[in-house]
């Protein structure tokens, strides 16, 4: 990996992480510390391909986003980019990327197209998950998408596929520049919130018309 792209992938992870810390210490502290080398390593054996240079930049600094426990609910602290994704960790990563294979592979046996985005999902790298099955994902299948990353909502049917970046820098460029303006994204605005379960202050993203 070219040291320019390391750098320009951690200044921008770095703004976001200080804006996590501004608006919600407990996004903030939700992400786990860095995935090892062994990790990493384990990760692409069991892809069967080596991972993007943003992709190994993000593992290296944070192996994905921890959920808690209080009580008998599960809170996650970590879910906060739109749509309420939260982060994966590689063990994670390395099983959705199984479940997606297989999918693609149903979804062309059911009549899609091979050379279509879904007809290639063994490549796709799943980054991140949302409570209703749905999944953000880094394409990588050689050629002009390689890097891209989209986002699916599987679990709701819509499988088309939404472009949300040319790489994951651009991606988590364009969600801090919404987070530091309060702008939407995805036809959301961010809104910081105190936990029921918790008392934490917390981020997500809602509708403008929530967002009172």
């Amino acid at each position: 990996m070219a040291t320019s792209e390391v750098s320009t992938f951690n200044q921008v992870w770095d703004r976001l992480l200080s804006l996590l810390a501004w608006y919600s210490p407990a996004a903030r502290d939700a992400l786990r510390p860095p995935a090892t080398r062994d990790e990493i390593a384990r990760l692409e054996t069991d892809l069967g391909f080596v991972l993007h240079s943003d992709l190994r930049a993000l593992l290296e600094r944070n192996n994905g986003a921890a959920e808690t426990r209080q009580s008998e609910f599960i809170e996650q602290p970590g879910a906060f980019l739109p749509l309420r994704y939260q982060l994966m960790d590689v063990t994670k990563i390395a099983a959705d990327h199984r479940w997606l294979a297989e999918f693609g592979s149903e979804s062309i046996a059911a009549g899609w197209n091979a050379d279509s985005l879904v007809g290639h999902a063994h490549q796709w790298v799943p980054i991140a998950s949302s409570i209703d099955a749905g999944v953000l994902f880094v394409d990588h299948r050689p050629g002009p998408t390689y890097g891209h990353v989209y986002e699916m909502g599987i679990g709701s049917g819509v499988i088309d596929g939404t472009f949300c970046g040319a790489t994951l820098t651009a991606f988590f460029d364009t969600v801090t520049g919404a987070l530091n303006t309060g702008t939407e994204l995805w036809g959301f605005r961010p809104k910081v919130y105190e936990s029921e379960l918790s008392g934490q202050v917390l981020l997500t993203w809602v509708p403008p018309s929530e967002d009172v």
